[in-house]
């Protein structure tokens, strides 16, 4: 059975050397940087989990908010926060310890050791020269200038190079010792797991070996980007991304529709990402094959809030639901007005069932709607956007009552309710308006794609969580993730050119195994990281690897391939979690699934009925390891298994023994 816990373990365009979260980032005085630093890392994380439940920006109590370091240095009604470099003088220092009045957290008290670090980050801000703490204190805050890169790359390096040079700067920077190259059979099974969803037939493994060793790499990675299982790979990847999992009823509703056929196809021809992205904000397919990149905005039902969090990590890579009733309490450059921006961007569109199918009418008039933050405060929600875009369109006057007029429409809606043609098309169109605004000229579209596609080849984002590329959380290789968008941006949001840059990379095809018994840390990239498999990648990696074909009737041993796909989905639902555990129903499913059970079953020459033809048990027991793990049995592999076959004769024990091999954890990571 699966264990419990799997480990996770030319010149860029000078527009946009430094990344937009850093030019959103507050500016501090070059004096507060060893004491911002340890407050970030050390105060801060104290601070949120026991005091800015009160003293933040939505609840501020006593004029106190200690979500950053500036303002817990303004401090409230009661004067400063603290007195850097004196923390005995300090109200948030006083006010923690035993016996204070009043007493910080009133309810309880905290540790020595959370105690003793607020003590410390104050000690540390003494190294402040006054005049800099006045201004931090007291003044508005003020962008940072552009990060300026450590290097640029030529413009004539191939790009897997770059994307090595970077990440060896990152070693050096981490004193990291890289992990060696990994086998052709290492990188022969993670290639195909990661561009094609599954490991490689026995044949497709031999036809790789017979490559020319120096260049039998690079040919299988060009092959497999052109296989078009890559492009159904790809779309049932971003259908999570955009989608995330569906019931059964919307999973049916979806390929009905054409949406999955609508990925598939753009992936197959390549289109440029920030097209495909354009075409599901504005949801008007220009012809019959595209109908299903309506889905995106349909399946949200009317509901714009629905649609303004599912487009924002997309085309920013940022989580703006926080900022719903309020500013971002820790990633303050996401503000309340870029929550209710893109809402009102989509207030208009409304759910049609037309003549020419399903499809989302526009309004031409009416959406005009305010928001109130915690205060009560009401403002008027316009279109403006976290890149800092946004759309200029004039609010009736008051007391002034719009009317609708056909001439107001490209394609009018019909009268008196009647079931329209097509879908209302507005002369001016909000979700066209959007659409512009994050798939042109928004550099945030390239950095969150890049980030995601970073994340999928290797396990882990260069900002982790992939979609919280706020201030909050830095890339781990500013340059890297800088240069890796603004060349993916240089070149039409080719997403193929992208993932072939990155797996063809050094970094890319490093061993799983550290080259030393202390593991250097993940965001290092100086070694592949454990990636659990989706729902996809298992099911049809163990179809290969049990030898089970799927039949012209789309069955499988007897069962229908979709039900399979829905099981083995509703075990492992998840992809890009920042964090990933086995959970006990993964383990019952893998020990007691029928669905399992009949995959192992021998019939029609699959791996089951193979064993029981071969005329001992070593020779089942190489075969076994050969065709699910990809390579031979080790020494001692070998001798447990013979000794379990003797012990367990007959097509029970051969049954048990695929068993094992197929949960182990070796079969169920990319690695």
């Amino acid at each position: 059975m699966m264990g419990s816990t799997m480990n996770r373990h030319g010149p860029i365009p000078r527009r946009f050397i430094g990344s937009f979260v850093a030019v959103l980032a507050w500016a501090l005085p070059a004096s507060f940087s060893v004491a911002a630093d340890f407050w970030s890392d050390h105060v801060e994380p104290v601070l949120r989990e026991h005091c800015v439940e009160c003293h933040s920006q939505t609840k501020s109590k006593g004029g106190l908010d200690l979500s950053t370091f500036q303002l817990a240095l303004r401090g409230g009604a009661r004067g400063p926060g603290f007195v850097p470099g004196r923390p005995d003088d300090s109200n948030l220092y006083v006010f923690l310890k035993a016996g204070a009045d009043p007493h910080m957290p009133p309810r309880r008290q905290l540790s020595n050791e959370h105690i003793a670090l607020v003590r410390t980050g104050i000690e540390k801000a003494g190294a402040i020269k006054p005049s800099d703490a006045a201004s931090a204190a007291w003044t508005s805050p003020a962008p940072q200038k552009p990060r300026v890169p450590a290097w640029v790359p030529p413009t004539n390096m191939a790009p897997s190079d770059v994307i090595d040079d970077f990440v060896e700067r990152g070693w050096k920077e981490r004193r990291a010792r890289p992990a060696a190259m990994a086998s052709d059979n290492a990188f022969l099974r993670r290639v195909y797991l990661d561009l094609l969803g599954r490991i490689p037939s026995p044949d497709e493994s031999v036809a790789f070996h017979r490559l020319k060793p120096r260049k039998r790499r690079a040919a299988l990675v060009e092959s497999l980007l052109q296989n078009p299982e890559h492009a159904r790979h790809l779309a049932e990847v971003f259908d999570y991304v955009l989608m995330r999992r569906p019931g059964k009823g919307l999973e049916d509703q979806r390929r009905a529709q054409g949406w999955l056929g609508f990925l598939e196809s753009s992936f197959q021809r390549n289109r440029p990402w920030n097209d495909v992205v354009r075409d599901i904000i504005v949801a008007r397919p220009a012809q019959p094959s595209e109908r299903g990149l309506v889905q995106f905005l349909y399946e949200r039902q009317n509901n714009p809030q629905a649609m303004a969090e599912a487009l924002a990590p997309v085309v920013f890579g940022v989580q703006i639901q926080c900022a719903q009733c309020h500013d971002h309490m820790v990633a303050r450059e996401i503000k309340q007005a870029h929550y209710w921006g893109m809402v009102a961007a989509f207030n208009r569109t409304k759910n049609v069932d037309a003549d020419s199918g399903p499809g989302l009418a526009e309004s031409a008039i009416g959406g005009f709607v305010s928001f109130a933050n915690l205060r009560k405060e009401s403002q008027p929600a316009r279109m403006v956007f976290f890149n800092g875009r946004s759309i200029d369109e004039p609010w009736p006057a008051e007391g002034i009552k719009e009317v609708d007029a056909p001439e107001k429409y490209r394609v009018p809606p019909p009268p008196d309710k009647q079931k329209p043609v097509a879908p209302a098309v507005p002369v001016f169109s909000r979700r066209e308006a959007l659409a512009d605004a994050v798939t042109r000229d928004n550099p945030l579209l390239a950095r969150a794609t890049v980030n995601r596609v970073w994340a999928l080849l290797f396990g882990r984002g260069l900002v982790h969580p992939v979609d919280l590329m706020d201030s909050k959380h830095p890339p781990s290789h500013p340059d890297l993730l800088d240069w890796l968008a603004s060349d993916f941006e240089q070149h039409q949001f080719d997403i193929r050119r992208l993932v072939r840059s990155i797996v063809l990379s050094r970094a890319y095809q490093l061993d799983s195994r550290p080259a030393s018994k202390n593991a250097p840390p993940d965001d290092a990239f100086a070694r592949a990281l454990e990636k659990p498999l989706s729902a996809e990648q298992l099911l049809r990696s163990l179809l290969i690897a049990t030898g089970n074909l799927v039949s012209k009737d789309g069955k499988v041993a007897g069962l229908a391939e979709a039900d399979l796909r829905r099981a083995f989905v509703r075990q492992f639902p998840d992809l890009f979690t920042p964090e990933y555990n086995a959970t006990l129903q993964q383990a019952m499913f893998l020990s007691n699934s029928p669905l399992l059970d009949a995959l192992l079953a021998p019939r029609d020459g699959n791996l089951a009925a193979q064993l029981n033809t071969l005329p001992d048990d070593r020779r089942r027991v190489v075969a076994a390891f050969q065709s699910v793990q990809g390579r031979s049995p080790e020494a001692d592999e070998l001798k447990a298994s013979l000794a379990y076959l003797t012990a367990h004769p007959g097509e029970g024990g051969r049954k048990q023994l695929l068993w094992a091999l197929l949960t182990s954890t070796e079969f169920m990571v990319n690695h």
